[in-house]
């Protein structure tokens, strides 16, 4: 995309090779599956999918049929793991772009079972409480008895998803609960060899701070077999566990946009739709070329702060479709305006002076979550990758 106004959002290959570089220390012999569905969380599918087979992963996952099928077209060879349910003819894609199904009913047993010609392998979901998708555990030997030496099908994995993964430390609650379901279906499953998936994000993070630890309690559901990770949220450096010293992760986004204009307001005037702010002093209101058109939430209005020339400015008035303004008065006062020229504006990650304005910090100010600030970023908002090998 050509760009004539600077706003993208920058992404740090680095930042998210350390992130991966952490995991794959952690955990050296698991399964492991980054998550890149939702455009991998903002950030950009199909350029971060190439450079996580650059890192060696072999393993990547997606919701959609359609998103396996963008990384296939564009030279993505990772085994890619489709979580989302699926027809027969979603079946066909899966099968002839050699993906894997990850089988939560009966029915894609059967669109399967339809379609192949040489058997497939899947990964069989189970839910153990999350109550969105996967088979019951009550039907897990009635789905054995079916798929046992199935002609067509191979099962390769079982995998359940925890639907509180912060408190997968804990011994008495949702997560250890869930844990525990899923390895007595996988007893059921043992003749077919099959190993097991369940951590996201908040419960890798949770194993790590228990190896930290120096943790070793084999009875730990968290320890109960060497569960594989699919890491979502925090490969993009951010953890679900608010421990921003658990993993040493390192943001990969930062939202950036530019000064577009400078106005002088007076005492008592009003700054932007509704009159939502009122100037109580001589204001210099720097316009900025993002808005909520974009991505960034209008629920943010007079909440929270951009960093400009190193510094905080406060969001001024409602967050328009195609713009925002800051309150620089503070920050520019005594100073040449005209040196503030185009100045940068970071809205969420770092500023050019090493200052991180965390995602994590908008988000509450929005009343929502990183994950929605970050794949939120809109697709008029230009990716540019920075990094070694760019």
């Amino acid at each position: 995309m050509e760009m004539f106004r600077r706003t993208f959002a920058e992404i740090n290959l680095d930042n998210l090779t350390h992130n991966i570089r952490v995991l794959q220390k952690a955990f050296p012999q698991r399964f492991l599956c980054p998550m890149v569905k939702a455009n991998a969380y903002g950030h950009g599918d199909v350029k971060l999918a190439l450079h996580l087979e650059k890192l060696g992963i072999e393993n990547l996952g997606v919701c959609l049929i359609e998103e396996g099928l963008l990384l296939r077209k564009n030279g993505v060879k990772a085994n890619i793991l489709v979580f989302r349910g699926f027809d027969k003819e979603g079946a066909k894609a899966i099968i002839n772009n050699d993906m894997t199904a990850v089988v939560s009913s009966w029915d894609q047993i059967e669109a399967l079972e339809q379609v192949a010609d040489d058997k497939v392998r899947v990964h069989v979901k189970f839910d153990t409480g999350m109550n969105r998708l996967g088979f019951r555990v009550e039907e897990a030997q009635k789905v054995f008895d079916r798929l046992n030496n199935h002609a067509k099908i191979e099962v390769k994995a079982l995998c359940t998803h925890l639907y509180i993964g912060e408190n997968a430390n804990e011994l008495d609650q949702t997560s250890a609960h869930q844990l525990q379901k899923l390895n007595k279906v996988s007893e059921i499953f043992k003749s077919m060899n099959v190993f097991c998936h369940a951590l996201n994000s908040s419960g890798i993070l949770n194993l790590m701070q228990m190896q930290q630890d120096g943790v070793k309690d084999s009875t730990h559901p968290l320890m109960l077999q060497n569960w594989g990770v699919r890491p979502g949220l925090m490969i993009y450096g951010y953890s679900s566990l608010g421990r921003p010293d658990v993993g040493d992760l390192k943001p990969v986004m930062t939202l950036k946009s530019v000064v577009n204009t400078y106005r002088q307001v007076k005492t008592g005037e009003t700054v932007s739709y509704g009159a939502k702010w009122t100037a109580q002093r001589e204001s210099v209101i720097a316009v900025v070329s993002i808005g909520y058109g974009d991505g960034y939430h209008r629920l943010l209005s007079n909440q929270t702060h951009v960093l400009f020339a190193g510094q905080r400015a406060p969001i001024t008035g409602t967050v328009c479709m195609d713009y925002l303004m800051i309150d620089v008065t503070d920050i520019v006062a005594g100073k040449d305006l005209n040196s503030f020229k185009d100045k940068e504006v970071t809205l969420f990650g770092w500023d050019p002076e090493g200052h991180l304005l965390s995602a994590d910090e908008i988000a509450k100010k929005a009343h929502s979550i990183s994950y929605e600030m970050l794949t939120g970023v809109g697709e008029r908002v230009p990716r540019v990758y920075v990094g070694k090998g760019i």
